[in-house]
């Protein structure tokens, strides 16, 4: 069962009907059987898929004691735990005129003309710009960053770099794995880095993140270890037969030999020949008030080295004096890797632009394998053209058309003309295309598209509303 389904019915369901079920934890990616969810993208077809068609449109995300934030789906994990009965889960402003109004299709229309979150737009006004109802902080008229979405077959096309290197963990076992993947530095060519760009902050979608500048100054002495983009990153050595590190079946080198591939930041997709497993939130064993993250995939952003060294034992394990103490001078680089990547953001931010929010759209990105890199970017932009027309084939004109990239925000939109016609340029990505006009229903009422150097078109029929 998807996590984003098994929330819904959490969170929906047993507000009123006390249901009883049992849970597999995954990342999320339908709504399947789920009324309340049904009830909305019958009502709001446009809005499936986008970030308004998960669990923070009626619930609101957390702390986290190891990250910023828990999003709406975890929080609500953590706080009741994994098996039901629950009590009453946390509801925002719109979740809970939703409830209050019936809790049905009804009560969504009659509840269209309130402002749940008081920031100065009705519920329906936000919902067709694909603003969050509930939350103030995001309304119609905030410009989304530039932003490219990646599916695997674009990222798999870039130069690809296979590295062996040695990760040397803090607390818990070292390891020598073969990973491939693409370097940081070839998917920043590809999105096209903007004037001023200074660094990447990289997110999983658990609220883990760290932030690498573009370029650091080298030679690096410890314990002031910086990993960049650029690199350069030096050849590691082979040590095996420690009983404290993790080693492949492949390759094996001589013991105190240098490894002889070139190393770099790379955002990996495969370990040891096979794909990276998928990340998932489930309980953490020694700690049952948090979930933690198991898997790497189906990307990792892995960075080797910068003061290449030798293993050691745990910062947990007891001192045995052989020379393999944990050292904290060593370069523990593990620690500074990100599992389960789903977005990149190029530092700094545009001024006047809106971060996305990775602890609610993440795990969709997971499920699809897609990487989101936006910021200070300037991304080639692809045409995308299209035509409305009516029952009769006549143009339709003044109809609103939004694009909204998928699991995130609207970043686009345009009108059509007296033709019927319209056409945006956007970049690289998958989007919900919607169009809108007051007393017209249309067919079909969305298009998703994954935008391609080739662009794309697309078509609706307008029809009276009924």
């Amino acid at each position: 069962m998807k996590r984003k389904r098994l929330a819904w019915m959490i969170v929906f369901g047993l507000l009123a009907t006390g249901l009883i079920a049992a849970f597999a934890w995954a990342a999320y990616s339908s709504h399947q059987n789920d009324q309340d969810i049904a009830n909305f993208l019958q009502a709001y077809p446009f809005a499936r898929s986008t970030k308004l068609d998960d669990c923070s449109l009626c619930h609101p995300g957390g702390p986290n004691p190891a990250s910023p934030k828990y999003g709406s789906c975890d929080y609500c994990h953590i706080t009741y735990g994994l098996q039901p009965p629950h009590g009453p889960v946390p509801l925002n402003p719109y979740g809970q005129a939703y409830l209050n109004a019936g809790r049905d299709q009804q009560a969504l229309r009659n509840i269209e003309g309130l402002d749940s979150d008081a920031d100065g737009y009705i519920n329906l006004t936000e919902i067709q710009a694909l603003a969050f109802p509930g939350d103030p902080r995001d309304y119609p008229g905030l410009v989304a960053a530039p932003a490219v979405s990646l599916n695997e077959k674009q990222i798999k096309k870039l130069p690809d770099l296979k590295e062996f290197l040695f990760l040397n963990a803090s607390k818990s076992q070292d390891w020598y794995a073969e990973y491939k993947g693409v370097t940081i530095w070839d998917i920043l060519q590809e999105v096209k880095l903007a004037p001023g760009a200074t660094g990447i902050t990289v997110f999983a979608p658990d609220g883990f993140s760290k932030f690498f500048p573009l370029d650091a100054a080298d030679p690096q002495t410890p314990p002031n270890i910086t990993y960049d983009v650029y690199g350069p990153y030096p050849k590691g050595s082979f040590y095996g037969g420690l009983d404290f590190v993790d080693y492949p079946k492949h390759p094996v080198y001589p013991y105190g030999s240098t490894i002889p591939d070139e190393l770099g930041m790379i955002l990996a997709h495969q370990r040891d020949g096979k794909p990276l497993t998928i990340g998932k939130l489930v309980p953490d064993p020694a700690n049952p008030g948090r979930l933690v993250l198991e898997g790497e995939g189906p990307y990792r952003l892995v960075p080797p080295q910068k003061i290449a060294g030798s293993p050691d034992r745990p910062s947990t394990a007891p001192p045995l004096g052989d020379g393999w103490d944990f050292d904290p001078n060593k370069d523990h680089n593990a620690g500074f890797s990100v599992r389960s990547v789903t977005a990149i953001r190029v530092e700094p931010l545009p001024a006047g632009t809106t971060d996305f929010r990775w602890t609610e759209g993440g795990w969709n990105l997971v499920d699809q394998a897609r990487l989101v890199v936006y910021g200070a970017i300037d991304p080639v932009k692809y045409p995308i053209t299209g035509e409305i027309s009516d029952r009769n084939g006549d143009p339709v004109a003044g109809v609103q058309i939004t694009f909204g990239l998928v699991s995130m925000s609207q970043v686009g939109m345009t009108t059509s003309g007296a033709d019927g016609r319209f056409q945006t340029d956007l970049p690289m990505g998958q989007y919900i295309v919607a169009p809108i006009k007051a007393g017209y229903a249309f067919k079909p009422d969305t298009v998703e598209i994954d935008i391609s150097k080739k662009g794309a078109k697309v078509k609706f029929k307008a029809y009276p509303a009924p």
